[in-house]
């Protein structure tokens, strides 16, 4: 599938999201629920949001240390970074961005650096993997659409965690790094990224770290859903906190359903149903919801993103001239 395919798949499938989200909508009640969000609500959750982004350097900072010491400013300011290059980019560009963008003045490698950002999101899918465990007596499992979901999530969460955790643990890479293939032309360079990568990945295993990482994972999280908490009370939703809790997980899942950047229609649409069918939402409330959380999630990253960006002198054409022997 090429590079057009896939940006048009997404395309179709973020404008059905819309589509869906605010068909027959009654503009006047979104309206009406809009401007009577508890601004002061929505101020606090940017603010834990632009905290929890701190927190999310930090960790990430200490999943570099073994490669080399990076000053926690320079870590925020390409985490701040790949926020932006994901919020206007297709197919994930951030993720590269924010590698790319950590590793200037430093010893590592660009392909190291993302190892440890697929290391991240690894972090983050078991943090929402065991909150979804926490909360399986509460969930709406009688849905058809949030039940196959739900297992799709787990499916290919557990897969990908399985296959990493051998990739590392086997030390896999070692099994094709002396093959004659691999020993000149595109083969060498083939084998340098995947060793480069491996070494990111195998950060988790060799950090001393370790416990201060457990520690941010959850202190992240907690954050996340405290700030979903001041978020449902802005909306004016009567929610309990296991219900509140749900709605973290769903939204959640939600943000990583392939999208256009930003995760357009699709986490609108999936938020709406989930607070119309489970929760039994006025349709306006729910679409209310969804864009207020959206736009708390997606505006502050992408307009400070946007400033680090401009000052960190980064250039995107260069990430395309990468070396993968770097």
């Amino acid at each position: 599938m090429t590079k057009y395919l896939k940006l048009g798949f997404l395309s179709i499938l973020s404008l059905a999201g819309l589509y869906v989200a605010f068909k027959g909508e009654d503009l006047d009640q979104l309206v009406f629920h809009l401007t009577n969000v508890d601004l002061t609500f929505v101020t606090i959750a940017c603010a834990l949001l632009l905290f929890s982004c701190i927190i999310r350097a930090y960790r990430w900072k200490l999943l570099l240390n073994p490669f080399d010491k990076v000053q926690l400013q320079s870590v925020y300011s390409a985490t701040m970074i790949g926020y932006f290059g994901n919020a206007i980019f297709a197919f994930r560009l951030g993720e590269l961005l924010k590698a790319y963008s950590v590793i200037k003045g430093t010893k590592i490698k660009t392909l190291q650096a993302f190892g440890t950002v697929i290391i991240e999101r690894l972090l983050d899918v078991i943090a929402l993997v065991i909150i979804f465990i926490f909360l399986i007596p509460w969930f709406p499992f009688d849905d058809d659409y949030i039940r196959y979901g739900l297992i799709s999530f787990m499916l290919i969460s557990s897969l990908s965690i399985t296959a990493i955790y051998v990739f590392i643990r086997f030390e896999l890479v070692k099994n094709f790094e002396n093959k004659k293939w691999f020993l000149s032309g595109f083969g060498l360079k083939l084998k340098i990224a995947i060793v480069r990568l491996s070494e990111g990945l195998n950060v988790i295993r060799k950090n001393e770290a370790f416990h201060q990482i457990l520690i941010s994972s959850i202190l992240l999280w907690g954050i996340y859903f405290i700030e979903t908490v001041f978020l449902v009370k802005a909306c004016g939703l009567n929610l309990e906190i296991t219900e509140i809790g749900i709605l973290f997980v769903l939204g959640s899942i939600a943000f990583g359903i392939p999208a256009l950047p930003g995760s357009a229609g699709t986490y609108d649409a999936g938020v709406k149903y989930s607070l119309i069918f489970v929760f039994n939402v006025s349709s306006a409330k729910a679409l209310n919801y969804a864009i207020i959380s959206h736009s708390v999630a997606y505006f502050p990253l992408l307009i400070i993103g946007f400033i680090y960006f401009l000052f960190g002198n980064i250039k995107l054409n260069e990430i395309k001239k990468v070396e993968l022997n770097q």
